[in-house]
């Protein structure tokens, strides 16, 4: 549906490791051009090491593609965790085409057959062994014998091991010692940074075929980029899952609001020190923001004229309220009245009021926090103004650290649970009324 939507002629965003789609990055060309160096070198063993999701795997068949005419290559991932040390040549000889013997001996004898009969034909014969990190320490020991097949002047295997970075924190072990000191070179694959991410969409794109104009606005690249960790997997999660969205609401654009969308589908937060970029107002891609934009620009006078009557109506109750009364209960009322002048509106009924620091007396517990429940057509900036009285980029964060799943700030539904930090007036009527409380015990 999308290759037809879009004009893709492939998926541009694909989960399998096809070397074709290999984006050189700074470090995946340096780790490519080490590989080929120790294979060409004959230094026996090389080393891979890369977090989850690096596209590590197309960049082995990347590596094994190239070497295709000078080279008969072994390429084992299926390889079993509570794999013995003898089974491995098994594995080896498995892949080439040859069944197995009944021992070591004769699969060693089969194995040896084998590497010289590539030498005289003037093939190199390697090995990679992918996810090395979940092998035993006794089959990553029978991995180093198999460097004993040589001849006086070169090695008759080369071998790399790939894996996560346990296999690093493995190949350290006192007991993996001469299998570290064989490995004479090792690469690393590192996430891409913010300019290869746009670089990496565009190059997927063009394999694809997409020839059409920007398909992802600015916004929808920096969500993109915040919530990856460039990490290629997941961007091409975010992508597909956009790209999905757009075709579904008949738009030709991924904008910031269908990323948000992918972001919170994939359970994908970004990091809390990123936060979106608040103007004096707040602006909405089209299609969601247009008419609430036009909303937006009225709401300062309107709140501050809310804000007033309900200013006002306090200070009349609490003065009503002093005329039947009694004394302490006249002073209490008129330090709410004091307070409410200074408040932007009165906190809802319905708070979460947060009891794990209480004052000496024990009395009231002090409010950090209180929740409000969105109304239709309601915007976060409205709740802000309402019952903080200002509306920032600190507050926003504030609310954001609250609410670790607003992940768009733009889009809150009605009847969502909104989590406010307590205005600091609140607490510091609330001190003012224990105080009074205190002087007036009997």
């Amino acid at each position: 549906m999308l290759q037809r939507y879009f004009g893709f002629i492939g998926d541009p965003f694909g989960t399998t490791p096809d070397p074709r789609c290999l984006y050189y990055s700074n470090t995946h060309r340096e780790a490519l051009a080490s590989l080929k160096y120790g294979f060409y070198s004959n230094r026996g063993f090389t080393a891979l090491i890369a977090p989850p999701g690096m596209g590590k795997t197309t960049l082995l068949f990347r590596f094994l593609t190239d070497l295709r005419e000078s080279a008969r290559s072994v390429f084992l991932f299926d390889i079993d965790t509570q794999c013995q040390p003898q089974e491995l040549v098994s594995y080896i000889l498995r892949d080439i085409g040859i069944t197995p013997g009944k021992n070591d001996a004769e699969t060693h004898e089969q194995l040896d057959s084998a590497l010289l009969a590539e030498a005289r034909a003037g093939r190199r014969f390697v090995v990679v062994i992918d996810e090395a990190q979940n092998l035993s320490d006794a089959t990553l020991e029978k991995v180093r014998l198999l460097t004993n097949f040589e001849t006086p002047r070169a090695k008759l295997m080369q071998i790399v091991l790939a894996g996560q970075p346990q296999l690093s924190e493995k190949l350290m072990q006192p007991s993996l010692a001469q299998l570290r000191q064989r490995i004479s070179i090792v690469c690393r694959l590192k996430p891409l940074s913010a300019e290869e991410i746009g670089a990496y969409i565009n190059h997927r794109l063009k394999l694809a075929g997409y020839g059409g104009g920007t398909l992802f606005t600015e916004n929808a690249l920096s969500l993109i980029v915040d919530a990856s960790d460039g990490i290629p997997r997941t961007i091409n999660n975010l992508c597909f899952n956009s790209l999905s969205l757009c075709c579904a609401l008949k738009s030709k654009q991924v904008n910031s609001s269908m990323v948000a969308d992918a972001i919170a589908d994939l359970q994908l937060v970004p990091k809390p020190a990123v936060a979106l970029p608040i103007p004096s107002r707040l602006t909405i891609e089209p299609p969601y923001g247009l008419k609430r934009r036009k909303r937006m620009t009225r709401q300062p006078a309107f709140w501050a004229l809310a804000v007033a009557v309900l200013l006002v109506a306090s200070v009349l109750g609490a003065i009503a309220l002093s005329q039947f009364l009694p004394t302490r209960s006249s002073k209490v009322s008129a330090v709410h009245s004091m307070d409410s002048k200074a408040s932007p509106a009165p906190i809802p009924t319905s708070i979460t009021a947060s009891t794990e620091k209480t004052d000496v007396d024990g009395l009231t517990p002090k409010i950090t926090q209180f929740e409000v429940t969105v109304e239709p057509r309601q915007t976060l900036e409205e709740l802000a103004l309402r019952y903080l009285g200002d509306f920032n980029q600190q507050r926003l964060r504030e609310i954001q650290a609250l609410n670790p799943k607003l992940v768009n700030p733009d889009h809150i539904e009605p009847g969502e649970q909104i989590l406010l930090p307590a205005p600091p007036k609140a607490a510091s009527s609330q001190t003012a009324i224990r105080s009074e409380n205190v002087r007036n015990l009997p």
